[in-house]
Parts: C-alpha cells; structure tokens; sequence
C-alpha cells in the first residue's frame, strides 16, 4: 500500500539482478549497462560517464567494447549488477544471482558483493537457497517456509537461537536424537544424559543439536555410549 506502488516500474528507483543474467547478447557490455538509462535521457556525456562509473563499481573497466557472449559467467553476473547500480536504485534485489555459477566463482563474488554494499551503502534484499550464502552476506537474515516466514534475526541469532525445529535443521549441521521425556529429564534408551525439560513434557521426542556443541564426557558424568565414523 506504500506510494511507490502506483509508480510505473521504471520510476520506482529499484534495481534488479536475475539469477540467468537477462543479458542483451546483440548489444556490448557498456550497451547493456546504459540500457536503465534511456529513459532518463540524460546526454550522452553523462550517460558515458554513469556506464564507465558502473563498470568500474564492478571491476570491469575497460571491458565496455567487449561483447556480452564473450565473458565468462561470473564477468557477466558483475555486468547485469553494473546495469541495476547505473540507475542509481534506493533498493537492490537480487534473486538468485549466483546460483548458475560454480562453487569458487560464487565464493569469490559473495566477498566481492559484500565489499561492494560497504561501500555503497544500497538497501539489498538477497534471495538464496544457499544458507552459507545467506549467513555470511547478511546483517538480517529471513528464514521461510512455504511463504510463510519462519523467524528474522541477524545471522548469529538465527544460527544460536533458532525460533523452531525447521529452523535449526535448516540453518547449519544438526544432528536428531530420538529420546524420551519424564519427569523433567531426557533419556536415551531409559537412561537419563544430562539434560532438563519441562516438567509437564512426557513422550517421545527429538533432541536436535550441532556437531560442534558434543564434547566428552568425563568418567562419573552422565553421556551416551556413541561411535564415530
């Protein structure tokens, strides 16, 4: 209901980056950078200049000539983020743009993405199926499911604090332990290890937990009998 919906799309001052680039392969690089900005009809000294800044945002400068068809995936992904940067958005979205590129070039353009918004400062909402992607680009992390929004929390809240079991299974490694609740203890194969619950809570259950939270157990402390492989 905010006054930016009844604005035509191009005067919403949003920027838009897709996961398949949405490239023009007839027009060069600096041809597809410049192409938000015809319609501000700005002059073509300053049009040239706002391309050959964007390019430059992205590490790309001197590459204007080149074609679109000519550079590699994680060169063009940098280009379609020059052509939303060019118009000079309030808000960048980004919908899984990393996604169609291998392991290392996706690691490399996330510390590069990152450093990028350091030093502009743009609102950008990040979409990802890639939780280590998630945790390490963002201040705000949103977890949903089935659009529904599960929890919403800096990425070390999410991670410590999950809101739900979906949550904690779904951000990180999580290990499930089938147990049994009575008379306020957790118990593994009728013995108790350690742990409270509620007092109320009796029946089976599953205890989740992160490999790195085990430790041993000390001889005379309660545990459980586990092997490694």
């Amino acid at each position: 209901s905010g006054p930016g919906l009844h604005l035509d799309p191009e005067d919403r001052e949003i920027g838009m980056v897709f996961q398949s680039y949405a490239l023009w392969p007839h027009m060069d690089v600096a041809g597809n950078v410049g192409y938000g900005l015809k319609r501000l009809r700005l002059g073509q000294a300053e049009e040239k200049r706002r391309v050959e800044e964007a390019l430059a945002r992205v590490e790309l400068g001197g590459l204007g000539k080149r074609g679109a068809n000519e550079l590699s995936g994680g060169q063009r992904q940098r280009v379609a983020l020059a052509r939303a940067l060019a118009i000079e958005p309030r808000v960048l979205l980004l919908d899984e743009p990393f996604g169609a590129l291998d392991a290392q070039v996706r690691h490399d353009l996330r510390r590069w993405l990152r450093d990028l918004h350091g030093r502009t400062g743009h609102t950008t909402v990040f979409v990802t199926h890639d939780q280590e992607e998630a945790l390490e680009l963002a201040d705000r992390v949103v977890v949903m499911r089935d659009g529904r929004i599960e929890q919403v929390g800096t990425p070390d809240q999410v991670f410590d604090e999950p809101a739900s079991p979906f949550v904690f299974q779904f951000v990180g490694d999580c290990s499930r332990l089938e147990v049994v609740l009575q008379d306020g203890h957790v118990l593994i194969d009728d013995r108790p290890i350690g742990l409270s619950c509620a007092d109320g809570a009796r029946g089976p259950a599953d205890l989740l937990l992160r490999p790195q939270h085990l430790r041993f157990a000390t001889p005379g402390h309660p545990g459980i009998v586990a092997t490694f492989t």
